[in-house]
């Protein structure tokens, strides 16, 4: 395949969509250019031209006007995720994962990415991130708009990925030097995106198994190593009467944790542990709780845990009869 985007300056969206598209076709050329009859050698013409077809994708013309449901506008990054993300993640699954990911995971992993991924480039590219985030703060004092620009300040400073390709462009390249700084940028994307596109559908797969676990009630037990936080913040309807989760750690030993409030307040705890219990371990924490092989209780009194099954399901259970609800 024979990709066409623009020369010079390169910026995150048209870097990233020439990843998802170097992953997805085999043997891929790109033309880097503002030549029409260059671009025209293409098979797909990307975030140039000033056309919009089954060739041509360029968000920058008059005519496009493609946003998604929350009033975020598609730059190349978005569309090329919106047109191939699904095939993509298809054929991650096929090369790269050890198992056969759900139509549905594939499907929750696609949005996942464009929402977590692609909506920080497009918002980015389209000079939208700041009106976005007014809009959605929805702020009516002059205290609360003063907050609302501080963050604004914030988001508009961190070093991600749209910041991160910016500063692959040296301001003395000669234009070889910037198509070998483009093509190496495509490169770093494409390992990023692949990895987070792996993560993505283990997350997915993780969150059905936990869905699957949960039957109502203050206890989430899982028997597995599962992202089951995930799947509390996107599923919190779900998990309204829950309070903690029990679960084996990355060492085989058992866990006892409180679950976060909401996404905004996730390190505030629906459960924290009982005081007296707080930055105990072993003998001592065995002593105040009348179990045995207990293993640590956290300071903050988020999580703790146990050698076994058995007594961290009864830490557990001591925990929620004695502990501080948030």
């Amino acid at each position: 395949m024979i990709i066409a985007t623009h020369n010079g300056t390169f910026h995150a969206d048209e870097t990233t969509a020439c990843a998802i598209l170097t992953y997805l076709f085999d043997n891929c050329t790109i033309i880097r250019s503002r030549d029409e009859e260059q671009l025209e050698k293409a098979d797909i013409v990307i975030d140039v031209s000033n056309k919009n077809d089954d060739k041509h994708y360029d968000h920058h013309s008059k005519d496009f006007t493609l946003c998604r449901d929350n009033g975020v506008k598609y730059a190349t990054a978005g569309l090329m995720w919106k047109k191939f993300g699904i095939d993509y993640l298809k054929a991650v699954a096929k090369k790269d994962l050890p198992f056969n990911p759900s139509a549905k995971v594939i499907e929750n992993a696609f949005k996942r990415i464009d929402t977590d991924f692609m909506t920080m480039i497009d918002l980015n590219d389209n000079g939208q991130l700041t009106s976005y985030v007014d809009t959605i703060a929805d702020a009516k004092t002059d205290g609360e708009k003063a907050i609302v620009e501080r963050l604004n300040e914030l988001y508009t400073a961190s070093p991600d990925i749209p910041y991160i390709v910016a500063m692959q462009n040296m301001p003395t390249a000669t234009p070889e030097e910037q198509d070998k700084a483009f093509n190496n940028t495509v490169k770093m994307l494409k390992t990023i995106l692949l990895n987070t596109a792996i993560n993505a559908l283990h997350t997915e797969s993780g969150i059905a198994k936990v869905l699957d676990a949960y039957h109502g009630g203050p206890l989430l037990i899982i028997h597995e190593k599962l992202p089951w936080t995930q799947a509390v913040l996107n599923n919190l309807d779900a998990f309204k009467e829950c309070k903690i989760a029990v679960y084996p750690d990355r060492n085989g030993r058992w866990r006892v944790q409180s679950l976060p409030v909401s996404k905004a307040n996730r390190f505030k705890n629906r459960c924290s542990a009982p005081v007296e219990w707080r930055g105990l371990n072993d003998v001592e924490l065995d002593k105040v709780t009348g179990l045995s092989k207990t293993t640590f209780i956290h300071k903050s009194g988020f999580t703790g845990g146990a050698e076994t099954y058995e007594v961290n399901l009864e830490l557990a259970k001591l925990w929620l009869e004695k502990g501080v609800e948030g």
